[in-house]
């Protein structure tokens, strides 16, 4: 089933104070996409390592959401997971915690695509969760219903120390905030902007996506974060400018910003949750800001769809 998909990019933040960094990764993560998927049936980079770590990882779900797949790429099936896959006690879906349980080691079988949907979950190999009662989904319209969903395993620590950020997509109605902001990032770039939307909002802080005009054949796409005291931190993604490809694949030459699916407080630090979706998959990963920076966090993946 072919799914048109919410097309967004990963950031990496900087100040703003007219020193912001470039990312230099910036066409790599464009090629990393493609490469991912080229190699067909056998993309299964992504596996998560969790080998010495119970650190928070985006799951795959059955159509219902009442099982969950860590995905791995096993060179022999175990027999048993390690003692700290066993310790993922809980689902985060839609900002609510759900009990799970390690249900078993699942093996790739004959009927498996390579595809990371909930139609090929059965299939797919990886460590097996179960809820120990009920499902996500009570009645999922369609096989693709869970697959929309973002939910995340996490351990019992993550669950006590974690403080959930509300968030709030922004409407209409915000747009016309931060208007003095837009004119600075002109003034700074010398450029007019061709998009400047507020995203999202998650507790005191404000997302922006901003876009300036090509400048031959140069695109350049800027992530805003916009802190409580007022102070911002922005990602610059330059990128050459393509009329269907230019900083993900099939963005039509539109740059859809950071996408947050979790925003968090841990050990004092706000952790962003993203998924960046693309027409052949999904990746990924999480982000910490510390200070004027944003640091890589522990995920790091990609789910591999594919329209059939």
């Amino acid at each position: 089933m072919k799914q048109k998909l919410i097309i967004t990019a990963f950031c990496a933040l900087a100040i703003v104070a007219c020193t912001s960094k470039q990312n230099k990764g910036g066409e790599a993560a464009k090629s990393a996409e493609t490469e991912s998927v080229a190699s067909g049936d056998n993309a299964d980079v992504v596996a998560q390592d969790v080998e010495n770590s119970t650190a928070p990882v985006f799951v795959l779900a059955n159509n219902d959401g009442s099982k969950f797949l860590l995905k791995q790429n096993f060179e022999e099936t175990p027999t048993d997971a390690p003692d700290n896959v066993k310790n993922y006690k809980y689902i985060l879906y839609n900002g609510v915690y759900y009990n799970v349980e390690f249900a078993g080691v699942q093996s790739s079988n004959e009927g498996d695509n390579g595809r990371d949907t909930p139609y090929n979950f059965d299939n797919r190999p990886g460590w097996l969760f179960k809820m120990q009662s009920g499902k996500l989904l009570e009645k999922p319209v369609s096989e693709w219903d869970m697959f929309w969903g973002k939910p995340l395993l996490v351990d019992e620590s993550f669950k006590n120390e974690t403080k959930l950020l509300k968030i709030k997509n922004a409407d209409e109605a915000d747009q016309g905030k931060f208007k003095d902001l837009k004119a600075k990032l002109e003034k700074q770039y010398n450029k007019k902007t061709t998009k400047f939307k507020v995203n999202q909002f998650f507790g005191d802080y404000a997302l922006l996506v901003v876009q300036f005009e090509t400048v031959e054949n140069k695109a350049l796409g800027v992530v805003v974060l916009v802190k409580p005291d007022g102070g911002c931190v922005l990602k610059e993604y330059p990128a050459d400018w393509h009329e269907f490809s230019v900083w993900r694949e099939g963005d039509e030459g539109e740059f859809y910003g950071l996408d947050v699916d979790f925003a968090t407080i841990e050990h004092g630090n706000m952790t962003l949750y993203t998924v960046t979706e693309g027409e052949e998959g999904a990746s990924y990963q999480n982000f910490v800001v510390k200070g004027d920076s944003l640091v890589e966090g522990s995920i790091s993946n990609y789910f591999y769809h594919a329209p059939d």
